[in-house]
């Protein structure tokens, strides 16, 4: 297909990525019935016109990649809204249209199938025969709950964010992104899940929760089959902050911990005394072991490590060991786990270097003063 749309260049066809664009000039010439052609009419997403051409511009781009390789059908495009003659000519009344060209005619069939990458290709290959070569997508964070049996099964055990979908809604496929992000910023949270049903497929649990429109978000929690309809706003940062609230964590968009993560308000006392006091550092060490039995985090032991190496090694350990946490976070080499174990750790680092800056302000404030 490259090649052909390499001559047609020479006609002064345009080309976005694999995607043939037509207009007036050569619309005749490309589409001529020597090949089978699928032609989009749509409206341009730059002025806002057709949010539906919106949905649909990255999926076609994929499938004109999918047959990018094969030299028996075309993939195109045409601005209806720039060239209303044409739209016309094919009775074209919304966008985007899609009409299939097939070969030996310049007679078009209206496509009436799913707008999703498998539906296009699929439509292709059982017109020419050719074999799409689809890029197998990453794997997702989502929970997939294939059954009602699956549904019930997490529902009421954990804290769980369930999306009920329809797998022809474009609103749902304009919303995956997002949610596929939501779902790896916890994936390394054990109880707050972030699911997704089809609705279309497990009716009777779809019609138990009371969807009647896609997507329909709903978030049940641990111990509770009870659902809350989710009304908040749809970026990944709204979701988080609601997740967050529900289910206690403390993620931020893109998957991190808030500085806030990890940090035992208990130790507060403990730390303010070492960093600010030197000579009661031995004292200060003491009174966090106490708190420390008292603690069921992992990290209470963090805190007294802490102390424990800035008697031995002094002051600078804090922001050495802080960069080596940095560095090994930024390389992207850690797993999940390790990554917030880092974060955590650094988190708790910067607690004594904030009270240890407090106690410079403090004795510069004295000087001045003097």
């Amino acid at each position: 297909m490259r090649l052909f749309v390499a001559l047609f260049g020479l006609i002064g066809c345009a080309l976005a990525s694999n995607v043939v664009v037509l207009t007036p000039d050569n619309f005749s010439k490309v589409v001529d019935g020597s090949k089978p052609a699928l032609v989009e009419f749509y409206a341009p997403v730059s002025v806002n016109l057709c949010g539906h051409c919106k949905s649909l511009a990255p999926v076609y781009e994929e499938l004109a990649d999918a047959f990018a390789k094969e030299d028996g059908v075309i993939i195109a495009k045409v601005d209806a809204d720039a060239h209303k003659d044409l739209g016309k000519k094919y009775g074209v009344t919304g966008f985007p249209t899609l009409k299939w060209f097939p070969k030996d005619t310049t007679s078009p069939e209206d496509y009436s199938s799913g707008r999703d990458l498998e539906s296009l290709a699929s439509f292709v290959s059982s017109k020419t025969g050719l074999k799409a070569a689809l890029k197998k997508p990453p794997p997702t964070a989502v929970r997939v709950l294939d059954n009602s049996e699956d549904f019930y099964s997490v529902v009421g055990d954990k804290n769980i964010l369930v999306e009920f979908y329809a797998p022809w809604c474009g609103h749902c496929k304009n919303l995956a992104p997002t949610y596929e992000k939501v779902a790896q910023a916890f994936a390394n949270e054990p109880n707050c899940v972030v699911a997704n049903v089809d609705a279309t497929v497990n009716k009777d649990v779809a019609e138990k929760y009371e969807v009647s429109g896609y997507p329909t978000i709903k978030f049940f929690q641990s111990g509770s089959k009870e659902a809350v309809t989710y009304e908040g706003g749809r970026t990944e940062a709204d979701f988080i902050s609601f997740l967050n609230d529900k289910c206690g964590t403390e993620r931020v968009p893109g998957g991190g911990l808030k500085a806030t993560a990890g940090v035992l308000p208990a130790f507060d006392a403990a730390v303010a005394k070492f960093m600010t006091n030197k000579s009661a550092r031995q004292a200060a060490l003491e009174d966090a072991k106490k708190v420390s039995f008292k603690q069921f985090s992992k990290y209470a032991k963090f805190y007294v490590k802490v102390m424990e190496k800035v008697i031995k090694d002094g002051d600078s350990y804090i922001a050495k060991e802080t960069g080596r946490l940095e560095k090994i976070i930024a390389s992207g080499t850690t797993t999940a786990a390790k990554k917030d174990d880092f974060e955590i750790r650094k988190n708790i680092l910067n607690i004594f270097a904030a009270a240890g800056a407090k106690e410079v302000e403090s004795d510069t404030t004295e000087k001045d003063e003097l």
